[in-house]
């Protein structure tokens, strides 16, 4: 490709957008040149129509492109390509658009910007400045087919859509990834489609999945289904291998611990057989007392029959002395009852003696209590006689005041009198209230001249220093700006912190010097940006601007500190490099604004100096690495820097600076300095003579206050005299109905007196049937004490012959007390041995319970038992339960969990060993299965792997025929 061609091409694809810039591009490290001879088959790009040197399209292989054409992609404005079927190179300097060819391959085949290792959307591979893009390929076809592929896509930037052809007619996205996968065009195959961004990746994968990649970019169907299954087939049997292996690991140990167990799982049982037998002896132990117990019943039993028959022959004996006996306590129990029965007549007399005391009592009450009824009876008459007098002498005022009469009184006079006086104050309002309306109209009206005139002041004052000019310039240029930054203003209150304003009034070059230099940093809306510093700061304020207001402004935030940006290199660094400093060191400002410009466009490493730099200087500053762009004299340098490509691979732009629209001092507008002062005279004399209307209205409304409260004063007078005479009018009329009332009152309580006395005169009655029935009761309890001293004599007497005739028992009594003693004790016997009987048979019935219980719960051992406990007593039993225990202490017992974890270890030792007869068997399926798959497989790949080194060893013989290497 020749130089000329070269740059016809790079000046058709290139997007500069000035005439100022210069791309420098530094040479690449020199390496061997290459022949010009390409070999048969080898196409350069260059914009135009491809030739292809003479090869047919036969050689192409089904799916290979033949022609890729762009428009408005990217870098290119219209281009297209014609590869050749065989190896194609791309070569050109650094941003020629090699990269956007190959960006379009990837797209135009239907795949997405991530197989290009590259993050971002769709749209943004439309040419900066268009709507859509269009890129074209055209593909072989296949034996079978008529025509070639030609596959279509458009891409629409505001949308961000894409929309698809195949062959002229429009199609799905679907169906050009079929088509692609038909061809077997993976451009997600790195095997087949590497781009340099995915370079990494490639040399990160194992040969496993090289080979993989090879199989399913060269290899038929068949192979790939092939190796898939040798895969799954090889993971299975690794699987199963590793699962195997700690299996057996398993088994080993868990067979090392039963061998250790057994000494203490034998102890163990032996102690469980003890045990079984100590469990057996404790059921004998009851049977054999219970068998005691039903022996010692017998016995008792035996006891029991032999008192009574002795009991009965002594009392044969002994009974013609101990009739006597018998005979004096039957009269002594006789005395004994009627000595009771004395008593207990005693007994009512003096419950009877004390309710007829208790009577008289409760008569006494009753006469007490008509006594206070009498007294309360005269009190009551005593109040309504005070009464009756107090309503004679009420009534004697009553008719003097009524033989009084007062003047006449008219209500409706004095109520016009009041009406005519409301009407004058009505007519006072209404006139005030119109002075009201006035008085809002006139501020209505100075209000707008007020705020004029404030307005007027202030850009007159702002005319004189550079934040004003720079305020005028903006309302001027920036009117919506202007307008954002007076709502902020007036609404900053409503904020978490300050929002600071643009940059061009709330910042200042400490040095007008160095203006131009710094200014050329920045783009205008650097200069006309909001900042916020909070989150929830910032959406408010795009909310109100954007959606509410929907002004056209930038807003930005500050959300890290301006020390968080700090210089590249010290002061002494930058002076050696030919810098006097860096663009932060010349603004000054709020710290959240300069905080904001240095994190958008690195004015802390953006350096600065008045002087033109030479080559030199220049090559010092592109190799130090740590600067990539400043201003020197009134040229701006920016480095793009190509890790990719090597640590000295960059693109250097250069720009000449213009003079800068702010931060400058302006000399003062005289013609716009005489315009506002007109207007401020103007505004001032119109709001001079709102005030005097003002004044005189004013003046209006403090005389008809003073005429308002005259009348409400003479209101209140009328209202007060008026209320005065209809007062006592009202009062006089009223008389005839209060004397009505009085002498009601009064009769009222000359009847009730009349009542009260008849009522008094009545009682007398009840008082003497209250005397009567106390006297009665008196005379009644008189007789009550005769009869209760005539039962007390009685008692006393017949308590002397109970005395009499129990001296006459206990005599008797004392000549039979050998007999007596006798049968007393036979008695004792009988009743002991009544006693053990009972017991025994208590004892015996709880055991044969228990027995029963114990039998039925052993009832397979039945008879073992009952052979253990014959002939055997308890205290036997024990001693052998003794002996069975001291044997019991004798063996350790271990963990008694242990026998249970020996049965259960012994399942599972079983249980891996079927498992891994089974994964044996498994395993040698798998092998089988494998081997079968590896023989149809390995030719097959060596046959592939053949063909891809004869390629390779052809490509090569033709690039050293061509002088490539």
């Amino acid at each position: 490709m020749s130089a000329r061609s070269r740059r016809r091409r790079r000046l058709e694809s290139d997007d500069s957008d000035s005439g100022d810039e210069h791309v420098h591009t530094p040479e690449p490290p020199k390496r061997m040149r290459r022949s010009t001879l390409l070999p048969t088959g080898y196409n350069e790009v260059n914009g135009g129509p491809s030739q292809t040197n003479g090869v047919s399209t036969d050689e192409y292989q089904p799916g290979s492109i033949i022609r890729v054409a762009v428009q408005n992609f990217v870098t290119y404005e219209k281009a297209e390509f014609f590869p050749g079927p065989y190896l194609n190179m791309v070569i050109g300097p650094n941003g020629t658009g090699k990269s956007s060819l190959v960006c379009a391959i990837c797209l135009g085949l239907g795949y997405s910007p991530k197989h290009l290792g590259r993050a971002g959307s769709i749209k943004e591979f439309v040419k900066h400045g268009r709507e859509k893009a269009t890129i074209e390929i055209e593909l072989q076809k296949r034996p079978g087919d008529r025509h070639n592929y030609v596959v279509r896509v458009q891409i629409r930037r505001d949308q961000n859509t894409q929309k698809w052809w195949l062959n002229g007619k429009e199609t799905t996205h679907k169906n050009i990834q079929d088509l692609m996968k038909s061809l077997k065009i993976q451009v997600d195959n790195l095997c087949q489609f590497l781009p340099q961004d995915r370079v990494v990746e490639f040399a990160a994968s194992t040969p496993v999945e090289l080979l993989h990649e090879t199989i399913r970019a060269a290899a038929p169907e068949e192979m790939l289904l092939w190796q898939s299954k040798l895969r799954e087939l090889f993971k299975e049997k690794k699987d199963l291998t590793e699962n195997s292996q700690n299996d057996a690991d398993t088994l080993q140990n868990l067979e090392a611990r039963q061998q250790g167990l057994q000494a203490d799982v034998d102890r163990l049982k032996e102690r469980d057989e003890i045990q079984k037998r100590l469990d057996d002896l404790k059921v004998v132990k009851v049977l054999a007392r219970y068998s005691e117990a039903r022996n010692k019943y017998m016995e008792a039993r035996e006891h029991k029959k032999a008192a009574e028959a002795s009991l009965r022959r002594l009392e044969t004996e002994s009974g013609p002395s101990l009739e006597a006996v018998n005979r004096k306590e039957a009269y002594l129990d006789k005395i004994n009852a009627a000595l009771g029965s004395k008593s207990r007549a005693l007994d009512q007399s003096h419950d009877l003696s004390d309710a007829l005391e208790q009577k008289i009592k409760d008569e006494q009450g009753a006469y007490d209590a008509f006594d206070n009824k009498m007294a309360a009876e005269r009190k009551l008459f005593d109040a309504r006689k005070k009464e009756v007098s107090s309503s004679r002498a009420k009534l004697t005022s009553l008719q003097a005041d009524l033989k009084n009469r007062p003047g006449e009184f008219n209500a409706s006079d004095w109520n016009q009198k009041i009406r005519a006086e409301e009407h004058n104050l009505r007519e006072l309002e209404s006139s005030d209230r119109q002075l009201v309306l006035e008085l809002g109209n006139l501020k209505d009206q100075g209000r707008n001249p007020k705020r004029r005139m404030e307005s007027l002041k202030v850009s007159l004052e702002s005319l004189d220093t550079q934040q004003g000019q720079q305020l005028n310039m903006m309302k001027k240029n920036f009117p919506e700006v202007a307008r954002g930054w007076e709502w902020i203003q007036e609404n900053m209150n409503q904020f978490e912190k300050e929002v600071f304003g643009p940059p061009m009034i709330t910042c200042s070059v400490k040095d007008e010097r160095y203006s131009f230099q710094v200014q050329s940093l920045l783009q205008v809306d650097d200069f006309t940006c909001f900042t916020a510093q909070t989150r929830n700061d910032y959406k408010k304020l795009t909310d109100q601007l954007y959606r509410v207001m929907s002004l056209s402004v930038v807003i930005r935030s500050s959300v890290h500190s301006l020390e968080n940006f700090q210089p590249p290199m010290s002061q002494k660094d930058v002076i050696k490099l030919g810098l006097e400093g860096f663009a932060i060191d010349w603004l000054e400002g709020p710290e959240p604004v300069l905080a904001m410009l240095c994190s958008e466009k690195r004015l802390h490493q953006s350096g600065i100096t008045l002087h033109e730099h030479d080559n030199d200087q220049y090559t010092k500053l592109a190799n130090s690495g740590s600067i990539s762009q400043w201003a020197a004299g009134r040229h701006l340098f920016t480095l793009r820097r190509r890790k990719e490509y090597g640590g000295k691979a960059m693109t250097a732009i250069s720009k000449f600076i213009n003079p800068g629209r702010f931060w400058t001092s302006q000399t003062v507008d005289v013609q716009e300095k005489a315009e506002l002062t007109r207007q401020l005279a103007e505004v001032s004399e119109e709001f001079q003579q709102l005030k005097e209307q003002n004044t005189e209205i004013l003046q209006k409304r403090k005389a008809i206050a003073e005429q308002q409260q005259d009348i409400n004063v003479k209101i209140e007078d009328l209202r007060a005299e008026k209320n005065a005479l209809q007062k006592e009018h009202q009062k006089w009329q009223s008389l005839p109905e209060k004397i009505e009332a009085e002498e009601r009152r009064r009769e009222e309580n000359m009847q009730m007196m009349e009542a009260i006395r008849n009522r008094m005169y009545a009682a007398q009655y009840d008082l003497d049937k209250i005397v009567m029935d106390k006297f009665k009761a008196a005379m009644r309890h008189a007789a009550s004490l005769e009869d209760m001293k005539k039962a007390h004599q009685e008692y006393i007497e017949a308590k002397i012959r109970y005395i009499e005739a129990k001296s006459d028992v206990n005599g008797l009594k004392a000549r039979n007390a050998k007999i007596v003693a006798r049968l007393e004790a036979d008695r004792t016997k009988l009743e002991e041995a009544t006693r053990i009987a009972e017991q025994a048979r208590a004892i015996g019935r709880e055991l044969s319970d228990k027995v029963k219980d114990l039998l039925v719960e052993h009832e397979d051992r039945r008879l073992q038992l009952q052979e253990m406990a014959e002939g055997k007593t308890e205290h036997e039993i024990e001693m052998e339960i003794d002996a069975e225990k001291a044997q019991l202490e004798l063996i350790h017992a271990a963990n008694p969990n242990i026998l249970r974890e020996f049965e259960k270890r012994a399942q599972e030792i079983f249980r891996l060993q079927r498992k891994m007869d089974g994964v044996n068997t498994k395993v040698a399926e798998l092998t089988a299965a494998q081997d079968s798959l590896m023989k149809k497989f390995e030719p097959k790949l060596d046959e592939l792997i053949a063909q891809i080194n004869s390629a390779f060893a052809g490509l090569s013989t033709s690039w050293f025929a061509s002088g490539m290497y």
